[in-house]
């Protein structure tokens, strides 16, 4: 399945010194100062926005972060030496959480904030900057009428218990009615049996195929487009539906997502009806008997005329010690032809009183 790619969109993370949310590109907490954690988890806001800023774009693209293998001090990705402690970074580890699924893509975030009073970027959820305490409110916000939201009405008990036996009795009829048997000793009193063999004639039949399966001396009588295929990759011509899946972010290690949708192609192709001269089925002959010398039909067939498929199917007849009547039917001519008269079988019934299987009474 192919992946296609949206965008991205930066992540948040709280500190856990004093439980400020912060931008996911922020190495430090914007309320208190603390370093973000090397094992800090990434998350998604309720609903994300795209990102356009090309500085954003930038960092989003570069990868996982390194934390720095001497002081821990966060660095972007490609970074040569830690920001903090000048150490080179061949030793650092970049992070591990790079390619997790954060989430579903759901678009209508609010934008991160800017300070107009020291420019420092905020989530777009917090009122206050947490940097100088400076408002981030821009004016008083429309005041919103929420309709109310209808609440479900929970199903009655008694309701729930009376399902749960419907369906409880449902189970134990089929179990008792087609799984379960018991076992049944009968005697043969009588046998049936039904023969039947296809006759095919040579002419003119209407036919359908894929217009590249059609026989070259066929005559179209038309096509339309069908789904032939489905395939990862777009095809490189010819009519396709794209169909996506829903959008989903995964993490890039540096604090961004990338938002990204697994995508599948329909491949349409012309599905035709045609005309040709074939072997095709134009009549069954059928035989049937009560004894156990079953015999094939043999028709007389003209010069554009042949035999085709052969089926059979046999029948025994039982009677129990108790008085009972059974059918077994079968396929197997092997086995209907062992139903001799008066042999005794025993016999595999279900609760409907089918015959499921036979075997020869010891």
């Amino acid at each position: 399945m192919a992946q296609k790619k949206i965008g991205y969109i930066e992540l948040y993370w709280g500190c856990p010194s004093c439980s400020n949310e912060n931008l996911g590109s922020h190495a430090f907490c914007t309320s208190c100062g603390s370093p973000q954690p090397q094992n800090v988890e990434f998350h998604q806001a309720s609903k994300q926005q795209l990102l356009k800023d090309e500085l954003k774009l930038k960092q989003a693209k570069a990868g996982a972060d390194i934390h720095c293998g001497f002081c821990g001090t966060r660095n972007p990705a490609g970074a040569s030496n830690c920001s903090q402690c000048g150490s080179e970074l061949k030793l650092g580890a970049k992070r591990a959480s790079a390619g997790r699924i954060v989430g579903a893509f759901s678009a209508g975030a609010l934008q991160p904030l800017k300070c107009a009073n020291c420019g420092t970027m905020n989530a777009g959820s917090r009122l206050k900057c947490g940097n100088c305490g400076s408002s981030l409110q821009q004016g008083e916000p429309a005041k919103k009428t929420t309709a109310a939201t209808p609440v479900a009405t929970p199903m009655p008990r008694a309701t729930l218990w009376i399902i749960g036996a419907v369906v409880l009795f449902l189970c134990a009829a089929v179990y008792f009615l087609f799984l379960r048997t018991s076992s049944v000793v009968g005697a043969v009193t009588g046998v049936n049996w039904q023969r039947s063999v296809v006759i095919e004639g040579f002419g003119f039949v209407e036919l359908e195929a894929w217009r590249d399966d059609v026989p070259g001396d066929a005559a179209i009588l038309g096509c339309q487009e069908e789904v032939r295929s489905v395939q990862s990759e777009p095809p490189s011509a010819g009519a396709y539906d794209e169909v996506c899946g829903t959008p989903y972010s995964v993490e890039t290690g540096g604090g961004f997502a990338e938002v990204v949708q697994d995508c599948e192609y329909h491949v349409y192709d012309d599905y035709c009806s045609y005309e040709a001269q074939t072997w095709a089925p134009i009549a069954t002959v059928e035989l049937q008997g009560v004894d156990l010398s079953p015999e094939q039909p043999s028709p007389i067939l003209s010069s554009n005329e042949r035999l085709g498929s052969e089926t059979g199917s046999y029948q025994c007849f039982f009677e129990s010690d108790g008085g009972n009547a059974y059918t077994y039917t079968t396929d197997s001519l092997n086995e209907f032809l062992q139903c001799q008269i008066g042999s005794v079988w025993q016999l595999s019934v279900n609760g409907a009183g089918a015959v499921v299987d036979i075997e020869p009474a010891n």
